[in-house]
């Protein structure tokens, strides 16, 4: 769930992630979820004829691994993620697996992560995977500010000339959520970022089901830092054409916790509903 830019090629020409359809988990309740438990276990996402259903696993509240399976514009939907823990329930490895992978001569991508003990934070992670037969590799560094929050990451690819500049993104908070992500790309001409993307958040201010800040840099920053659920999100583009705004409007169970959501997003409308255990 990391944005690694080869990967996040691979896997957005796969996936455009939306989590939907429908299936039965003898796990949870029915229509909103569980009222009572708070560990978010299922979201189930309809658009239109599109439907997906994005489960997560868990070990001592830990996230072990993430499927989701579905349809979307007519297409399966098939990833499976899974994480490698410590005793110390640091994440060391994570391995990404499809069976669309096949089409595009990929069998699994597997990232090892490194941990910096002394700062008791993530130092940066190495994918490895074959591209139809190319070895490649895609390197990511974590800087942090003096908060011990994530700043900045550069992603770095290598299809065998050695390690290049990809992207990089850049973070901004307010209190205890993500307030932007600055996204840029590398131009090897110039040799600098240029800004591609920035997208801004606003929220609410009932409980977030999937915070976990210590991991958040490796599960994908978004949704993993923030307290609170985002309500509004605003994309500017360096092409206007992408540029949105998507809202999303909660219902809440007794835990303060999401229940179900609508989110519009220009002409289109997607509900979730949630499922705790």
């Amino acid at each position: 769930m990391k944005r690694f830019s080869i990967i996040l090629t691979v896997l957005g020409s796969l996936f455009l992630f939306s989590c939907q359809k429908e299936v039965t988990d003898p796990n949870v309740n029915g229509g909103g979820g569980s009222v009572t438990g708070t560990l978010l276990v299922k979201m189930v996402v309809k658009s239109g004829s599109d439907s997906s259903v994005a489960e997560f696993g868990y070990n001592s509240n830990k996230i072990t691994s993430f499927k989701l399976s579905g349809v979307e514009s007519g297409q399966d939907l098939d990833l499976r993620i899974s994480y490698v823990r410590n005793t110390s329930g640091i994440i060391q490895k994570q391995t990404i697996n499809s069976n669309n992978f096949v089409t595009i001569g990929i069998d699994s991508i597997v990232t090892i992560v490194n941990y910096d003990d002394a700062n008791n934070r993530y130092k940066n992670a190495v994918s490895v995977f074959s591209f139809f037969g190319m070895p490649t590799r895609d390197s990511i560094v974590f800087q942090y500010d003096g908060a011990g929050r994530l700043a900045s990451e550069i992603d770095y690819t290598d299809v065998g000339f050695g390690y290049q500049p990809a992207t990089k993104t850049e973070y901004s908070y307010i209190v205890n959520n993500l307030l932007s992500e600055k996204i840029y790309y590398y131009d090897e001409a110039n040799s600098n970022y240029d800004l591609i993307e920035t997208y801004t958040y606003e929220y609410d201010s009932q409980i977030n089901p999937l915070q976990f800040v210590s991991d958040a840099p490796i599960l994908n920053l978004n949704p993993f830092f923030s307290a609170n659920n985002i309500i509004k999100t605003t994309l500017a583009s360096i092409d206007p054409a992408d540029n949105y705004v998507s809202t999303e409007t909660f219902t809440y169970n007794s835990s303060n916790r999401p229940s179900t959501s609508t989110s519009i997003t220009g002409t289109e409308t997607t509900t979730t509903t949630y499922y705790y255990q």
